[in-house]
């Protein structure tokens, strides 16, 4: 970008906010809350997929709402007529149904006069959702205690009314107070309460209004899609209260961004044009006028990342967060509000993608994140399908005379006989709750597949699982394990837990408390990839776990890198000293194994053992009759 042009229109501060912190704003409606004998109300969950129903029920049933679940219309329908509930949350894309024009069946079947809250993927669905009188409209990734906290508002604002109404003149007064608290949220539903910055929808209009002050004016509007790499873990592994903390924290940075924008790209005060948004729990947003100067965008991009990058202190413990922004700019990217919140939303996570840092938006970041999206939906219907299997590849001593174990790894078979590879489908699944139930299948099947290896005498020890972050701290996953070790008749000895060094938060009490639990249950835990992460040693003597596993990259460069052998060496003695076991994996040559009994490594794994083989293959390798 090199021409240089100046904005000459100005954007009014009722258009577009401006720069001011908007305050919190505390919810009227608590004084509704307090009148006694009023209920919380009903909730219709009107969803196909089998985890957001779980979490969805969980979750409003915990905040005390009488809770209806269905899976097809007919009987999205049937509950509707029968019950009338107080909120309807619809996905979608309900089969063969859109889930605005669902609403609109149910509405006028039924006179079924409730609050509705659209869970759509994508912006297309938002878009011809918000066409239908509808409440709410939320976009995945979902995060289901907010979903819940928005129904269980809503819902308490339909009984409210219903309640006061059947209750007459007596209540008059009260029913005043209610609609006037309705009236109020409304005008008040296009803010975050927690950060005080504009929603996503308010915001898409702040960017609609600067665009008709803008058009025909020199410069550029640009719009910032504002992610952080294991934002979404943090939080979920927090308690609310800490987690309103970070949220809060997060927020009041984003803001500092728009003071930034306007001292670097020096937007003078007739000329500035800037806002941040809250678009869920895990995406914040900047618009901001610029003059297409490239040093200047080059300058704030990088005093940006250095501002998110900064460590977030909460109840005394300092958070560590990567930003990941993408960034579109009008008029080259995009001419209208929703186009320009997409690509630049695009843009970030193919920055995610990368690990962080900044990207710009290009033709080809979108033909990556409609490939994301193709494959999110595949996946939905492999996992319907059980297109999903194991792979196993066997863990043996540095000798190779001994099977120490057998690691499961995914793998996905299309109809077609082609595979998809886990490094594809893996992370998309770790980006939405399909990762819960690829890691339920994954678990359950690994522990079946060792059961009826040690009933069928093939000596099997144990079986490792990988085990992804969002797992570990969604709902309990201890019982999940436990379970899946009951149904299948092993001891939790026999089940090896491998977590990436990637995954795991240093410092973070929640998390260790989860691996601990593990632990007391008597399960194997492993760190795997370790030396990938930036913080390796520092959080072992905190974490209770029995196995390392190195880092590939480390023997793969082993036979030409004394660093390497240097590296490996010091990691193969700090297991010995914790009294942990060592694996190296990616072991491809005799050279690299002779090299690593040199260094007493103890156990190997790698393609000059085995290649990831199903399970018959696996035991045809094994000649010895198990003895437990």
């Amino acid at each position: 970008m090199t021409e240089q042009r100046k904005p000459e229109a100005e954007c009014t501060e009722d258009n577009i906010g401006m720069t001011q912190t908007i305050r919190n704003l505390s919810l009227p409606l608590e004084s509704a809350n307090d009148i006694p004998g009023l209920s919380l109300g009903s909730v219709l969950v009107l969803c196909r997929d089998a985890t957001a129903r779980k979490w969805l029920d969980r979750w409003l049933t915990q905040d005390g709402l009488s809770v209806m679940v269905a899976d097809r219309p007919e009987l999205g329908l049937e509950l509707a007529r029968s019950h009338r509930p107080d909120v309807i949350i619809v996905e979608a894309n309900m089969r063969d149904l859109d889930g605005a024009i669902m609403y609109q069946v149910i509405a006028d079947a039924a006179d079924v006069a409730a609050e509705q809250i659209v869970l759509c993927a994508s912006a297309k669905e938002a878009s011809a959702a918000l066409q239908v009188d509808i409440h709410d409209v939320t976009r995945k990734p979902f995060e289901w205690t907010l979903v819940s906290r928005r129904a269980k508002v809503a819902a308490r604002q339909k009984r409210t009314e219903r309640e006061l109404r059947e209750r007459g003149d007596s209540l008059e007064k009260a029913l005043s107070i209610a609609s006037s608290a309705r009236q109020e949220l409304r005008s008040r539903d296009s803010l975050d309460p927690l950060t005080g910055m504009p929603n996503q929808r308010r915001f898409g209009t702040l960017i609609s209004n600067a665009l008709q002050t803008f058009r025909g004016a020199d410069g550029a509007l640009a719009v910032s899609v504002i992610g952080f790499n294991r934002l979404r873990l943090v939080i979920e592994a927090m308690g609310q209260e800490q987690a309103d903390a970070l949220l809060a924290e997060v927020g009041r940075k984003i803001l500092e961004g728009v003071e930034l924008a306007g001292q670097v790209l020096e937007q003078r005060d007739g000329l500035r044009t800037a806002a941040a948004a809250n678009l869920d729990q895990f995406r914040f947003a900047l618009m901001y006028t610029c003059d297409r100067d490239d040093n200047k965008l080059r300058d704030f991009k990088i005093r940006l990342l250095n501002l998110l990058s900064e460590p977030v202190s909460v109840a005394g413990q300092m958070i560590y967060l990567s930003p990941c922004i993408g960034t579109s700019i009008y008029p080259d990217d995009a001419e209208n509000a929703d186009t320009l919140l997409q690509r630049a939303d695009n843009a970030m996570r193919e920055a995610q993608g990368r690990g962080g840092g900044f990207r710009f938006y290009c033709a080809e970041i979108d033909a990556a994140a409609a490939h994301r999206l193709k494959i999110e939906h595949m996946l939905h219907e492999a996992l319907e399908r059980r297109e999903l299997t194991l792979a196993y590849q066997p863990i043996v001593s540095a000798d190779r005379n001994k099977l120490l174990a057998a690691e499961a790894l995914l793998r996905w078979r299309q109809p077609d006989g082609s595979y998809i590879s886990p490094a594809e489908f893996v992370p998309i699944a770790e980006e939405s709750d399909l990762i819960l139930s690829v890691g339920e299948f994954a678990l359950d099947e690994a522990c079946r597949q060792l059961s009826a290896w040690r009933a069928a005498g093939i000596p099997v020890p144990s079986i490792c699982v990988n085990v992804a972050k969002a797992q570990l701290v969604a709902g309990d996953f201890t019982q999940t394990v436990k379970d899946a070790l009951d149904r299948n008749g092993l001891r939790p000895e026999r089940l090896e837990l491998e977590i990436s060094e990637r995954g795991v938060i240093a410092g973070d009490s929640d998390v260790i408390e989860h691996l601990e639990r593990i632990f007391d249950l008597g399960v194997r835990l492993a760190i795997d990839d370790f030396g990938s992460g930036d913080a390796a040693i520092a959080y072992l003597k905190e974490l209770p776990v029995h196995v390392l596993k190195l880092d590939r990259s480390y023997t793969a460069g082993l036979t030409a890198s004394p660093k390497d052998q240097a590296i490996v060496s010091a990691a193969i003695v700090l297991g010995r000293k914790l009294n942990l076991r060592v694996v190296a994996e990616g072991v491809e040559s005799v050279e690299q194994l002779e090299l690593l009994r040199q260094l007493d490594c103890e156990a190997i794994q790698g393609f000059l053992i085995s290649r990831p083989v199903p399970s018959d293959d696996l035991a045809a390798l094994l000649k010895k009759p198990h003895k437990s």
